[in-house]
C-alpha cells in the first residue's frame, strides 16, 4: 500500500513537471466577418512553427511576452508582437492588412486544444519517405537513430524523446501510426511511411503520452 501511495505521488508530481514546461499560446486568424483564414505562423528567431487550418485557429506552447509571430497569408507577409498577451486573435482585412489585434479569453481556456498536432517539430525532427529511400534504410528504428538526435532508440519498443521530463527512468514515447496507437515501430512497414514526427507534446492521449509521441503517417494515411 505504502509503495502503491508513493507510485501515485511520483506519477503526480511528473506530470506535473511535464506540464509546466508545456503553457499553451492559441491563437486565430479570420477575416473581419469572423471567419478563418488558413495560415502559418513562425516564432521569430526560433524553430517554432504552426499552421492555422480551415477554421483560423493554432496553438504554440511556452511563447515568451516579448516574442514576434511572423504569419504568412496568401502573398501577405506580417510580422506581429506577442506583447504579453497569452493568446492573439488576428483578424486580417480584405486588402491583407491587420486590422485588429486583440486577446481572447475563450482562446485561453481552450487550454492545450490547438496545440496538439499543430506545433511542428523543430527542424531535423521530420523523418521523409524522401530520406528513407534515399538512405537506403531499411527498418524505422535504424533511420530514427541516424536522422534524429533528439531520440535515444533502446529498441523497437522503446523510445525515449531527450528533453521531455520524468522522474527516475523515463517514460518512452508513444508509438501512433495514423490515429492509432503501437506497441513496436517494427508494427509499421517502413517502405509504406510518408514522414515521421517527433512531437515533446503528448497531451491529447493523457498519461500515455507523457513520454511525449512519434507519429507516423503511411502514405496510405497521409493521402487522406
Amino acid at each position: 500500500m505504502k509503495r502503491l501511495f508513493i507510485l501515485s505521488v511520483v506519477l503526480l508530481v511528473s506530470v506535473w513537471l511535464y506540464g509546466a514546461d508545456n503553457v499553451p499560446f492559441n491563437g486565430c486568424v479570420c477575416d473581419v466577418d469572423g471567419f478563418g483564414l488558413k495560415a502559418q505562423i513562425e516564432v521569430k528567431g526560433s524553430d517554432k512553427r504552426t499552421v492555422a487550418g480551415k477554421d483560423g485557429k493554432f496553438g504554440l506552447t511556452d511563447i515568451k511576452a516579448d516574442d514576434v509571430l511572423q504569419l504568412r497569408y496568401k502573398k501577405y507577409r506580417h510580422q506581429v508582437n506577442v506583447e504579453g498577451r497569452r493568446s492573439i486573435v488576428i483578424v486580417i482585412a480584405d486588402d491583407g492588412s491587420i486590422k485588429q489585434l486583440s486577446e481572447s479569453q475563450e482562446l485561453i481556456d481552450a487550454g492545450m486544444d490547438y496545440v496538439v498536432r499543430r506545433e511542428l517539430p523543430a527542424k531535423g525532427g521530420l523523418l521523409t519517405a524522401e530520406v528513407i529511400a534515399r538512405e537506403g534504410f531499411t527498418n524505422l528504428a535504424d533511420a530514427l537513430r541516424a536522422k534524429a538526435p533528439s531520440l535515444m532508440v533502446e529498441s523497437a519498443s522503446r523510445v525515449i524523446i531527450r528533453g521531455v521530463n520524468s522522474i527516475g527512468n523515463p517514460a518512452p514515447a508513444l508509438i501512433v501510426c495514423d490515429g492509432m496507437e503501437l506497441a513496436s515501430l517494427d508494427a509499421v512497414n517502413i517502405n509504406d511511411i510518408a514522414s515521421v514526427e517527433v512531437q515533446k507534446d503528448g497531451t491529447l492521449y493523457g498519461f500515455r503520452g507523457v513520454g511525449g509521441v512519434i507519429s507516423i503517417k503511411t502514405k496510405t494515411g497521409a493521402s487522406h
